[in-house]
């Protein structure tokens, strides 16, 4: 048999309706391009962070000592099993006439190479390479110095720049860490040979180990590297009082060669006494030495035990990018699991709609081809090509879009200020096949069912036109004294409303999802928009914490105070420690910012607030203050307790309140409670400072000034917090618009698309309406007042079901250590309203232009 007719008929299909073809087409593209495009992202980020950690051998641990790694300390750590160990020195030091910190490593030769860009690594004790960052301000061949600064390692402060870098282990082009020089904040790093230090100590023990071949982002990795991190920390157990006990010897012995020298000296002098020598110039300097002595004395029975800590890629100083590399990896994946799959279930319904009334239209030509012998397979083969190439088309086109437009868009905008760069391209066959079943079940297989259904009935059947659905009595009509206020209008708007289900539920969802993904993406961008204005400025009113040095003598602190009187207008002095704390449920140990305080004045340098009701927290002793995140954490409430190791015990501790608090972890005691809990006093090592001039520059000259004094071990700024939360939120924020324009597009489509059905599969009813006498506007408001009504409805659904939607995407998108905010305000309610309202004015627009079009007396004669 010619199936010459056939194939014109199969061509026919497309091109008779150019609207629905298209209109599927976009959907499926539509979808297929969120999927992908959101999806290959961190597989993308995950495979380039893996490539530049295997070509630059990153190291998995490292191990970091306050007062340094003797010899002694590196050969323990490489009789660990499968530890391959290679120390290096460093010395923070500051950029001649600048406060701006440089980190100096001794060159690596084996673990976390550092990688040229241009020029080469230093050979000579002479030579340096700087930080890509530095590149444009510095040149091949220029002469940098720098300043020394607190316990001075570098033999020399002028180098000669032979190249510029990238670091291995410093992956943040902004957020390099803190520094114990300049203001506080790590602005470069460089790189020199060993022989440009004095010391015989290492700065920095870097360790890779042997079992750790996994890429970094999976499970099995993570396991392994705790694994790993337990046995450094067993090894270095006893290391911090060996190492006491051998400073203590070593400082005593050169105080008994001293005391030695002194009682010689008293010696010399009364013997000259004996003379009749004038020697009260020599005695006066025997006390002076005498009182040097004594306060060396006390300084060495004070001397604190070094503490040794081993740090993984995260925790690194200076490791700020890798960790945010990391979350904002885990952050798109968790959007990417959520929202393509919404996206793609509202344009699968309503591309199962479309292919229904293709169906149908097709009817007469079915029976046709069934009365002329054609088998039901050969008839349903129409429909599937149909769906086939559609789908197909429009799944491979977004596929495209997503890999090489989307997907590069939003890698470029999360890895920007990295040195890993841009995320490379990589095949992802696993998602391609997924969209393409995706594409599948929403046109063919629907076009394959309804075509079976049809080709049930009998060929003289199917010539015949599909009889309408028929009306029944509504739930409204048995409402009386609501049913006889309605007009004649508004009664057949609510009698088609249920006459016509599958199409009524089609646009209820389908708006309801266009408006539940526009709710998510503008909640979390709102979320997440203004959390460190909030943090720094609101919650957190001072500028800078000052931590005293331990060994600083009262004049030494008099100075600062001096200093600081001039500076700021005001500071709280307060007990600071840092504990780190394993909870329940949670992977990896907390870092936790435990500030103890008397409650007077508090509020003025912390804001401590509910977030829901900004209703103020006071200190007190009745239990502490909690920040929100933490407490989410551990999953409590105020009135529980938590345990927390305090002056050296574990303690059942009540919580008192919950503050808002968005990146880090705070815990807030008051001095009474304290005392309460450990029967000591509390003892102040630190103070919050306001300063009268709190701009960027003049806060970081203050900073600078304040290490360089010998009373002040550490001077913290919010710089680096506001900089790695703005550096999140802002990669994210991108997306969020991205997301956005996604979603209304395919608001536009989905109403489009029911439109059109809407109006095709009615045009016998309209018709009639309009040879009665009925006007155009009146003709257009017959049909589409159900639109309006329908997607009223769906709105409000939408709304609802954003709302959980951007609560649970939030829920995943943040990270242990930030959260953002969960309260959104009125306008997030307002712009899916209003999109979707101006959407159907347009398209009312459209659809009446339409009807003004069509020939009224033809359509009636359709059928017959």
């Amino acid at each position: 048999m010619s199936k010459k007719k056939y194939w014109k008929d199969v061509r026919q299909s497309f091109s008779a309706s150019w609207g629905r073809t298209l209109s599927i087409v976009f959907l499926l593209a539509l979808g297929a391009t969120t999927l992908i495009g959101l999806k290959v992202v961190s597989p993308n980020m995950e495979a380039t962070g893996q490539k530049y950690i295997e070509q630059t051998k990153m190291a998995d641990l490292m191990v970091m000592s306050d007062y340094g790694l003797t010899k002694t300390d590196v050969q323990e750590l490489k009789k660990v099993k499968g530890a391959q160990v290679e120390a290096v020195k460093l010395q923070d030091v500051t950029i001649k006439k600048t406060n701006q910190a440089v980190r100096i490593f001794s060159k690596s030769q084996y673990i976390s190479q550092d990688q040229v860009v241009v020029g080469k690594l230093p050979q000579k004790a002479n030579q340096i390479a700087l930080a890509e960052k530095l590149r444009g301000k510095y040149h091949l061949g220029d002469k940098i110095s720098f300043d020394r600064g607190k316990n001075d390692s570098l033999k020399r402060t002028q180098f000669t720049v032979v190249g510029f870098i990238k670091s291995a282990e410093i992956w943040s082009e902004e957020n390099l860490g803190s520094s114990s020089v300049g203001t506080g904040e790590l602005q470069a790093y460089a790189v020199t040979t060993a022989g440009a230090f004095e010391t015989n100590l290492y700065g920095l023990a870097r360790v890779r180990f042997t079992n750790l071949n996994d890429p970094y982002y999976t499970d099995t990795y993570k396991a392994n590297l705790k694994k790993d991190q337990a046995k450094l920390k067993a090894t270095l157990k006893d290391n911090g009082t060996k190492r006491l006990h051998e400073l203590q010897a070593s400082a005593r012995q050169k105080l008994a060669t001293n005391q030695a020298q002194i009682r010689a000296l008293e010696t010399q002098i009364s013997q000259a006494q004996a003379l009749g020598v004038d020697v009260s110039q020599r005695q006066a300097e025997v006390t002076k030495a005498q009182a040097k002595l004594a306060v060396s004395q006390r300084q060495i029975e004070a001397m604190a035990k070094p503490t040794y800590t081993v740090y993984n890629r995260e925790t690194l100083p200076g490791g700020n990018g890798y960790s945010t590399y990391a979350t904002a990896t885990s952050s798109i994946s968790a959007v990417g699991d959520i929202f393509p799959l919404v996206l793609y279930l509202v344009a699968a319904l309503v591309t199962l709609t479309t292919m229904t009334r293709f169906v149908d239209e097709e009817r007469g030509n079915v029976g046709l081809f069934r009365a002329l012998g054609y088998t039901k397979h050969q008839v349903v083969m129409k429909f599937v090509l149909y769906g086939l190439v559609t789908s197909f088309l429009g799944t491979t086109i977004g596929i495209m879009v997503g890999n090489y437009g989307l997907s590069p868009i939003i890698g470029k905008i999360v890895t920007a200020g990295t040195v890993v760069g841009a995320s490379k391209l990589y095949f992802h066959l696993n998602y391609i096949i997924i969209a393409f079943m995706a594409a599948l079940f929403s046109a063919v297989l629907p076009a394959y069912l309804v075509a079976r259904r049809d080709l049930s009935e009998q060929p003289a059947h199917l010539l015949q036109a599909k009889p309408p659905v028929a009306g029944s009595k509504i739930f409204l009509e048995r409402m009386s004294f609501i049913w006889k206020r309605f007009s004649f209008t508004q009664k057949v708007t609510a009698r088609n409303i249920f006459r016509y289900k599958q199409r009524m539920l089609m646009t209820i969802f389908g708006v309801a999802g266009s408006v539940a993904l526009l709710f998510a993406g503008l909640g979390i961008q709102a979320s997440i928009s203004g959390v460190s204005t909030s943090q720094f400025q609101e919650i957190l009113k001072y500028n800078l914490i000052v931590v005293e040095n331990p060994q600083a003598t009262k004049a030494q602190k008099a100075k600062v105070a001096t200093y600081l009187n001039q500076k700021a207008t005001g500071r709280r002095a307060v007990q600071l420690e840092t504990l780190e704390e394993k909870i329940s449920g949670v992977s990896d140990k907390q870092d936790i910012n435990l500030i103890i305080s008397q409650p007077q004045g508090f509020a003025k340098y912390v804001n401590l607030r509910q977030r829901s009701n900004g209703q103020a927290l006071k200190l007190n002793n009745r239990g502490i203050i909690l920040s929100e995140k933490l407490a989410n954490l551990y999953g409590v409430k105020p009135g529980q307790t938590i345990n927390l190791k305090l002056a050296g015990k574990q303690r059942q501790i009540k919580v008192a309140g919950i503050t808002e608090m968005y990146a880090a972890h705070f815990i807030y005691m008051s001095a009474d409670y304290y005392r309460i809990l450990t029967g000591k006093d509390y003892q102040t090592n630190a103070s919050l400072v306001k300063l009268k001039d709190n701009r960027l520059g003049p806060a970081g000259d203050t900073a600078a000034h304040l290490l360089k004094m010998s009373a002040v071990g550490v001077v913290s700024q919010n710089n680096s917090a506001v900089q790695q939360l703005n550096k999140v939120a802002g990669s994210l924020q991108t997306v969020m618009i991205i997301l956005i324009i996604l979603s209304v597009l395919l608001a536009v489509v989905i109403l489009y698309n029911l439109t059109n059905i809407n109006v095709s599969e009615r045009i016998r009813e309209l018709s009639t309406i309009k040879v009665l006498g009925f006007h155009s506007k009146e003709v257009t408001m017959y049909i589409y007042r159900e639109t309006i009504t329908l997607s009223f409805v769906g709105i409000i659904v939408g709304l609802v079901g954003g709302f959980y939607l951007h609560k649970l995407i939030l829920g995943i998108i943040g990270s242990d250590q930030i959260m953002f905010n969960p309260s959104v305000g009125l306008y997030v309610y307002l712009v899916p309203t209003v999109a979707i309202i101006v959407i159907l004015f347009l398209l009312g627009l459209l659809v009446n232009h339409i009807l003004k079009r069509v020939d009224m007396l033809e359509a009636l004669k359709s059928v017959d």
